[in-house]
This record gives C-alpha cells, structure tokens and sequence, in this order.
C-alpha cells in the first residue's frame, strides 16, 4: 500500500458536527492531521487516507482519490453502504468501543426492568398517591433471546447473566463465545422465540433483516412478550406492532430506533403507553473513549496492517 505524504483524516458527524471528534482524536493521536470532510478542497481532497464519519453526504467520500479506511462514528454501517458513490474498493469499519457495549446494556436492561417490575404502573399509583399490595417480580421467569451476537450482544449476555437473567443469543451462522448461550439457524430461532418472554433486536439492517420484527415473529412469542428494538428502524414492521399489543401478543415495546427519524409528531407511538420510545439514545458514542478506537485504526492502516471492526461487504456487517 503507497503511503500518502502528508495524509489527512477526513471527519464528519451530523448533529453536533465533528469538532467534538476532532479534538478528542488529536487528544488520542497528537500530530494527527484531522479537518472537517466538507472543507477539504483542493490537492487536499488526494491526501485524505481516512474517512470517521456518521451520516457523510452522499458522493463526498468518492472525492478521496486515495482513501483508504472508510471508518463509521457509530456500530452501525448502513449510512456508508447506502452511498451510491462510495469507493467500493475501501474497506469499511464499525466502531468497536467498550464503552458502548457498556451503555447499550445499561439501555437494555433498564428496559427489561422497567417492564418486569412494572414501573409505569407504580409511577401511576404513586401520582394518584396509591400505596399498592406487595408484589412479587420472579426474575426466574424471564428468558431474553438476544437476536445478534455481535460485540453488544455478548457483552448484554454476559451482563445479563450476571444479573441471573436467563437468556440466550441468536445468529443465522453458528457462533461460539466465552460464556455466552447461543443458537443458529431459523429452526433455532423458532424454538428460542417460543421459550423467550422478552426479545431483544441487536441485529445489523441488511437485506435479510429488513422488517424481521413482524407479526409472523411476534406469534412465535409467548403471549405478553416485551419487544426491545435497539438495532435499527427497518428491522420493525410498524404497523403490526399496535395490532400485536392490542392483541395482547405483546404487552409492551421499548423502542430506540424508527423508520423516520425524529419520530414525526402525529405518529401514533407517541399516544400508546405501551411503547416506551427513546431518541437513538440507546448506546452513547463517547468521542474521548471512540477515538481510541479510531486512532489504533489509522495508525493500523498507514501501517499496511488490517484494522479492527472491519465490515464483510458481502454479508453488509
């Protein structure tokens, strides 16, 4: 791999914008070149060898004559896959961040939580100053099939454990990790669905994963389930999941991740206290934490070594 003189890390972030992340990688990386993507112009544009980005503008990172690590800000990469011009040559990489997988689990389990010890319920009777019978919540009875075991899979699993919740993980090709239950294959699914009162999306949104939390899945379900859909949007089909509510299929959904994003104001989430939504908050992306990942990368990259998180293009994860 030709070294670039003088290489420049293109950076990019909707929302706050990326000079949060260029001060925390110049904090982890001194000496390190890193701009903003959208001002880079010029004889520049040859010198880029990096991209971290959320959410870059269609057709900038084809601008990178010479790129050669397309890194994404987040865990998740379809934002970079659905750039019709991106270089298909350059290597795509997923964070890979302990402090995510930490806050993901925090997210998760509080949902879990929420609902196994009905905490909507008793925030009602404590509004209206109702001091209720005792009642008990046997955590022994939950099991949580964690569909998706990737880094925050595992790491949920083996909190989950440690909380003594039952659970077991799910991936469509067989998989073996430390101290982790898992299972594969659709007939799989199926058997771990009808034993899992609480299902939890983790999954990547590919082509094969597009709409999987459906009424057909639901009805896999015992009667009452929780659905928790951290992963993406497209992963719900959302307008079976009031039906399977009303139905008492599912009892509740904890949703992080929507079709449309903001959540528009007249969706009919917003009025259902059964669904309990929370803005893509889930797993907070900590730029001092992530730019200790994303330094390792570019140093592993310029070195001619393979970075870490890297995405099997074929598979889109």
């Amino acid at each position: 791999m030709t070294a670039i003189v003088n290489p420049i890390v293109a950076v990019h972030s909707t929302g706050d914008g990326p000079s949060a992340w260029i001060a925390a990688l110049k904090d982890e990386m001194p000496g390190v070149d890193a701009r903003p993507a959208l001002d880079i112009a010029g004889d520049d544009l040859a010198r880029v060898d990096v991209s971290i980005s959320w959410r870059l503008p269609h057709g900038v990172m084809a601008r990178f004559s010479n790129l050669k690590l397309a890194q994404s800000i987040g865990a998740g990469v379809d934002h970079i896959l659905e750039d019709p011009e991106r270089p298909l040559h350059v290597p795509i990489a997923r964070l890979i961040d302990p402090f995510m997988a930490g806050s993901m689990t925090h997210h998760i389990v509080l949902q879990i939580l929420r609902w196994h010890r009905k905490a909507d319920k008793f925030e009602r009777f404590a509004a209206e100053h109702v001091w209720p019978m005792s009642e008990a919540f046997d955590h022994r009875k939950l099991h949580v099939a964690i569909l998706g075991l990737g880094t925050l899979g595992e790491h949920l699993s083996r909190s989950l454990t440690a909380l003594e919740i039952a659970n077991t993980g799910w991936t469509r090709s067989p998989r073996s990790a430390a101290g982790v239950a898992s299972v594969s294959g659709a007939a799989e699914l199926d058997a771990l669905l009808a034993r899992s009162n609480v299902v939890v999306c983790l999954l990547p949104l590919t082509e094969q994963t597009e709409g999987v939390l459906c009424a057909e899945l639901f009805a896999k379900l015992p009667k009452g389930a929780l659905l928790v859909n951290v992963g993406r949007g497209g992963h719900l089909v959302e307008e079976d999941l009031i039906p399977a509510l009303d139905s008492g299929q599912l009892s509740a959904a904890a949703l992080d991740v929507f079709r449309q994003e903001p959540l528009p104001a007249d969706h009919p989430f917003w009025s259902d206290a059964r669904i309990y939504i929370t803005p893509h908050i889930a797993a907070e992306v900590n730029p001092p934490t992530a730019s200790i990942a994303f330094a390792k990368n570019i140093a592993l990259i310029r070195a001619g070594e393979t970075p870490t998180g890297l995405v099997d293009l074929d598979r889109g994860y």
